[in-house]
């Protein structure tokens, strides 16, 4: 889809958290942003006040696009089991608010929207090969690859949060030891208590690490292990140039990064590892992937 570079768009970004709306222009602009907690217990109660939310930075929007954590279907416009938002589970999302708003709207996996946004407006912008990883309630990743934003043939996201990465560990989606449990920010509180602590929250354990808790540390080095994994494969396979890495990079610093590196580098072809590109979001990422959702059609990346 072409956007005059003027337009206003509405962006959504539903996360297991947060959901926000924001007002911004196709150059990737932030115009206005609302925010509130995202509501489980009740779809419609959600629905009418993510409806409010729009209609208070735009009475009439022509274009919206919606940032949302998978798995999901994005030809038929649904979310199918998702592990974090299970009042929209199996619910035709974009039709729903295509009707309630009276405008076109585009809904994209949130790894694969912000993936997107840095594709069009990050400082690699045209990459022939990027990877953004969520790394945050959830651990997602999108894929732009030569210009096409990665989904299945069914509309299908890529879920590597479900994949496999170790024997055992703690249990996300009935699975043991998959990479969500290990590589997102949250894995961190989880594979405290794993470990054998108390069940407290992720910043927790991260200013427990650093007052030298032995535990706090372990449960640190297996998110890295875990995210410097899930690096190497699609470095290895994909040949991919860049790596985004969502909110523990923007929570933990170049420190983290680098020790994601470092880790991707002990199992990577040194090859392949050696043009890559490891950095955290630019800024906004998030209030962006709705915006670049807005303009492109799931599995069609505008010129």
């Amino acid at each position: 889809m072409i956007a005059e570079p003027g337009q206003t768009l509405l962006g959504i970004n539903i996360g297991g958290t947060t959901t926000s709306v924001v007002r911004g222009t196709a150059r990737g602009e932030i115009l206005a942003r609302i925010a509130q907690p995202t509501t489980t217990d009740d779809r419609e109660t959600y629905l009418r006040a993510l409806v409010a939310m729009v209609r208070e930075l735009e009475p009439h929007p022509s274009r919206v696009g919606i940032a949302v954590g998978g798995p999901l279907d994005v030809t038929r416009g649904m979310l199918i089991d998702p592990p974090h938002l299970p009042h929209l589970a199996g619910f035709a999302l974009r039709d729903r608010l295509e009707a309630d708003l009276g405008a076109r709207v585009s809904l994209h996996h949130d790894a694969a929207a912000c993936a997107l946004a840095e594709y069009r407006w990050g400082p690699d912008a045209g990459s022939r090969g990027l990877a953004y990883f969520t790394c945050g309630t959830g651990f997602g990743t999108g894929l732009v690859l030569d210009g096409t934003l990665r989904y299945g043939a069914g509309g299908q996201s890529p879920e590597i949060g479900h994949v496999r990465f170790a024997p055992d560990g703690p249990r996300i989606f009935e699975k043991p030891g998959c990479y969500e449990g290990y590589a997102s920010a949250k894995a961190i509180g989880l594979l405290y208590r794993y470990f054998g602590g108390e069940a407290i929250d992720s910043p927790a354990v991260v200013d427990r690490a650093a007052a030298g808790d032995e535990r706090a540390r372990l449960a640190l080095y297996w998110n890295v292990r875990g995210v410097g994994s899930a690096c190497a494969m699609l470095i290895d396979l994909l040949a991919v140039d860049v790596i985004v890495l969502g909110s523990l990079a923007t929570y933990l610093g170049e420190g983290w990064i680098d020790a994601v590196r470092e880790m991707a580098a002990s199992e990577a072809i040194p090859r392949h590892l050696a043009d890559v590109t490891f950095r955290a979001p630019m800024p906004q990422v998030q209030d962006r992937s709705g915006l670049a959702a807005a303009l492109d059609s799931p599995g069609i990346l505008a010129p």
